[in-house]
């Protein structure tokens, strides 16, 4: 390679590897994948939208409202599985194109233990449950139409990215409840968080119009293999005083999040003398993730026989989060404060049981607002699910339900120039054995 090329290649190299870090904070709007990201515990409740914890009684409580556990009277096991969909229609520079994901997964297995007592009621429960969920898949095709002068690394060259994500958190909880008065009972859970993100992005950049001198075209591939562990205790209190009326109130709180993460970063350039030039990097991180507590509130009412109507509302100072220390150099200590906002969640939800048949209805619908909202990513239409829900109760021991949840949520850059419109499609199926 001539003494030209090399001094282009170094300062061209350079130029790329700081501009494909904007490139990508701006294309794909890369936040912290662990906040406010919830999934969705059991069947039942997510039929309901996941207005759970002011009914809380079968072993999901342990997720929704520990509190609820001591309702249980019985030995319970408890099964899911989860099927997850989502699609995504991108718009980069006008071109416009589509991508999906699709997994099964389990969902939840877990186990309640009654304890006879004189008064009232004492259960312990213990399970695992997939709280978290990774899985995506995101590409961008067309030509940058800036020009050279307004975007010298990307523009006048035809983008090609495929970005995909996959992994989860599980937390492998234990909890336990007490009837403290007639009506009202408090419980706590402790959740072992384990898990893994992947996440695989590759870019393909090339000069299709020979408008550059020299430069064929370049490919990027960033990979990042991440594992984290953590602790959470969740404190919960259930009040059913009458019988028409019952609430529930939760305080989650964080107490440990570890992440080991390795990452690699190889970038390949070729020019049009046929020579070529790459570049590989790798290396290992570890920090804490300091997240915020949570609390939550819910109320059930039933107005009528067989009918259950109920709402949750959870809210999350996402701004409190923190890092150990910064796990990127574009990460500044504040980034948190300037990139997030705090979430009120709402989740409304009904059921109603056809007398004498055992059957159960279900519908509800989830207001989840994303907690990430840097300046340069316009929110344009916030989180939003719809809920099915069916149900059927067996001689009072066998339960299987069934739930459907549809969302949608559209976001683009500031400048609009990429458009992103997702929607998830998800189907939750359980089980509970009861003697």
């Amino acid at each position: 390679m001539n003494t030209k090329k090399l001094y282009f290649f170094l300062i061209y190299i350079l130029l790329l590897f700081i501009a494909f870090s904007l490139f990508c904070q701006n294309a794909f709007a890369q936040s912290e994948v662990t906040v406010g990201n919830d999934f969705g515990i059991g069947a039942r409740a997510m039929g309901m939208g996941g207005a759970f914890s002011g009914i809380a009684d079968d072993y999901t409580a342990l997720h929704w409202n520990p509190a609820g556990l001591s309702q249980i009277k019985w030995m319970e096991f408890f099964g899911g599985l989860s099927y997850e969909k989502k699609n995504t229609d991108t718009e980069y520079f006008g071109s416009e194109d589509s991508t999906f994901s699709s997994n099964t997964r389990p969902n939840s297995f877990g186990v309640v233990l009654s304890v006879p007592v004189l008064r009232g009621g004492l259960a312990f429960a213990f399970g695992a449950d997939r709280v978290q969920s990774f899985d995506s898949r995101l590409r961008f095709k067309g030509f940058n139409s800036q020009s050279i002068t307004e975007n010298y690394e990307f523009g006048q060259l035809y983008i090609n990215s495929l970005s995909e994500e996959s992994g989860g958190i599980f937390s492998y909880s234990f909890g336990s409840a007490v009837d403290i008065a007639p009506g009202l009972s408090v419980g706590g859970s402790l959740g072992f968080l384990s898990g893994r993100y992947k996440y695989d992005l590759e870019i393909n950049a090339d000069d299709n119009d020979d408008l550059d001198s020299e430069l064929e075209g370049s490919t990027y591939i960033d990979t990042l293999d991440s594992d984290y562990s953590g602790v959470e205790a969740k404190i919960g209190l259930l009040g059913r005083f009458v019988d028409q009326l019952r609430f529930g109130i939760t305080l989650s709180v964080p107490l440990a999040f570890q992440v080991d993460e390795y990452w690699t970063s190889d970038v390949e350039h070729k020019y049009d003398d046929g020579d070529s030039e790459s570049d590989f990097d790798e290396g290992n991180f570890d920090y804490d993730i300091y997240r915020p507590v949570r609390f939550g509130a819910g109320v059930a009412i039933l107005p009528i026989s067989g009918l259950i109507l109920a709402a949750d509302g959870t809210y999350t100072d996402w701004t409190q989060t923190e890092y150990s220390e910064s796990p990127a150099e574009d990460i500044k200590s504040d980034y948190f404060k300037t990139n997030y906002r705090g979430t009120y969640q709402l989740r409304i939800g009904a059921e109603y049981t056809i007398p004498n048949s055992g059957l159960r209805l279900r519908a509800g619908y989830v207001f989840d607002p994303f907690p990430y909202a840097p300046d340069d990513l316009n929110i344009t239409s916030e989180r939003k699910f719809f809920t099915l829900g069916l149900g059927m109760m067996m001689e009072d021991i066998v339960s299987i339900d069934l739930a459907y949840i549809r969302g949608s949520w559209r976001d683009s850059t500031a400048d609009e120039i990429i458009k992103k419109d997702q929607k998830i499609n998800r189907i939750f199926l359980s089980a509970g054995y009861k003697f």
